[in-house]
């Protein structure tokens, strides 16, 4: 098994070696973040290209960035974190009524984000 080769306790050291000064809801949020983010690079068993993909699509969403447009919450609605926390508690209530979800009405262009693969209708 490929987990057997690393360290047991890798993923709380990570979480261990959070800062001091962190608040109780940092540590509250962090350690299940690098828990799920470690389970998942085991999951896929992502590679090294594969991660710098992912850094490079946030430097790239950073360079892009600037007072009047943040590329980074971009991201967020791509991969629809911001959706899912702006309606997390309707979500129980009413699916969407549509396959692409809250923010994407049915008639919204595919748009090209670098380094994702993501294209344009």
């Amino acid at each position: 098994m490929v987990a057997d080769r690393f360290d047991p306790n890798f993923t709380e050291n990570v979480i261990n070696a959070t800062g001091p000064k962190a608040s109780p809801r940092t540590r509250e949020i962090i350690g299940p973040l690098i828990r799920h983010l470690h389970d998942f690079a085991r999951e896929v068993n992502l590679t090294v290209d594969e991660w710098m993909e992912g850094v490079n699509l946030i430097n790239w969403a950073g360079q892009m960035s600037n007072d009047r447009r943040n590329e980074g919450q971009l991201v967020c609605d791509v991969l629809g974190l911001e959706s899912y926390v702006s309606h997390c508690p309707f979500l129980h209530i009413s699916p969407p009524q549509h396959p692409q979800g809250f923010i994407f009405p049915p008639q919204t262009p595919r748009i090209h984000i670098p380094f994702m693969g993501l294209k344009s209708d």
